[in-house]
């Protein structure tokens, strides 16, 4: 077995180098307070560090809890034998502990240097700036959808976006009163958008076809298709129910 391998160490071990690490910083500590693994206090500054073997969803939340109680909260794990793969295998973990605004120690109790410690995520506090654009983009999204149709936690397969929403609140008017020009269709709520889905449907779903008039048609295909998505043709019908033909 590895000398200094995970399996071969306890959470204590991990003990001593963390305690002279921050002694060294000013810190006055103590192991085991109040179910912390170590409680660290410089002034009114409280730091509390959790200790563990590995870094899994278990430590995180641990470490999480004890942000009711302290200024600042760091994990201590077990330095790695290969950083950069265990770095590219939880790097999940890792965004989350930074998220969490959580502090990441490396410790290698074993080393034969006098570095034991390594602060492998500084204590970061997050501003929490979004990526504005593409929460323009979800903001854009939830106004120009019609009703909640799609549930949440679904998979990718069947949602309903924007495009497809629209396309089958035109295919609803078109079953009901016939064909339809684009501003007849307009009028009954389809949307500043009903042109372009109607010239996209030609390559996407083909539900639609242009009569000599200049309006649009349903073909069979479109109205087969309402049958794949009852929910939203059964919202569409109810909106049309006492709307007269434009």
């Amino acid at each position: 077995m590895p000398r200094g391998s995970p399996s071969s160490l306890s959470e204590t071990d991990l003990y001593p180098p963390v305690h002279d690490f921050l002694t060294q910083q000013g810190y006055a500590v103590q192991g085991e307070v109040k179910q912390c693994d170590v409680a660290a206090v410089k002034g009114n500054e409280l730091v509390v560090v959790e200790l563990k073997l590995r870094l899994n969803w278990e430590a995180i939340a641990q470490a999480a809890e004890r942000q009711q109680i302290a200024d600042a909260v760091y994990l201590a794990v077990h330095k790695p034998a290969g950083l950069r793969t265990w770095r590219r295998r939880n790097a999940r973990l890792l965004y989350l502990v930074r998220r969490l605004e959580l502090g990441l120690l490396l410790v290698a109790p074993k080393a034969r240097t006098d570095t034991k410690i390594t602060v492998e995520q500084p204590l970061r506090i997050f501003d929490r700036v979004k990526n504005g654009k593409l929460r323009a983009i979800v903001m854009r999204e939830v106004h120009r959808r019609a009703g909640d149709l799609n549930v949440g936690g679904s998979v990718r397969t069947g949602i309903l976006d924007t495009h497809r929403l629209t396309a089958i609140h035109i295919a609803c008017c078109l079953e009901r009163f016939g064909p339809l020009t684009v501003r007849d269709l307009q009028r009954l709520g389809t949307g500043l958008h009903t042109r372009s889905v109607l010239a996209k449907s030609e390559q996407i779903e083909g539900w639609f076809v242009r009569t000599e008039e200049g309006a649009y048609a349903l073909r069979p295909e479109g109205l087969a298709a309402l049958d794949e998505h009852p929910e939203a043709v059964e919202h569409f019908r109810d909106l049309l129910k006492g709307r007269r033909r434009p």
